[in-house]
């Protein structure tokens, strides 16, 4: 059995938000909580309303509502969205961070 860590998901989608991020699916080893890495930096994203974690040959996933792969751990990523604080995003920070990447939209697009 594979120990699937934290995905932090949004209660309520956001709205309104067009930055763009792109970076290396992850976790982060202290939280076990799914980050992203881009230029040696981390983030924590807050995925869209349904989204959840699975396996998917073998490896951690996350998926959609209809459970259909976005991506795997060590996969790349584009995502859209913006910073916004926690608590504007309807998510509790795993990770302690100030802000999180409220993705915008169904769910991020993997590359």
């Amino acid at each position: 059995m594979v120990d699937l860590p934290y995905l932090t998901v949004q209660q309520h989608p956001a709205r309104n938000m067009a930055a763009r991020r792109e970076g290396i699916l992850a976790v982060d080893e202290a939280t076990n909580c799914v980050v992203v890495l881009e230029y040696g930096h981390r983030f924590e994203v807050a995925w869209p309303p349904g989204c959840s974690m699975g396996v998917r040959d073998g490896v951690p996933a996350i998926l959609d509502p209809d459970g259909e792969v976005i991506a795997k751990l060590g996969d790349p990523v584009v995502l859209g969205g913006g910073f916004v604080a926690p608590d504007v995003a309807h998510v509790t920070s795993r990770t302690g961070s100030a802000r999180v990447f409220a993705i915008a939209g169904r769910f991020g697009l993997p590359t």
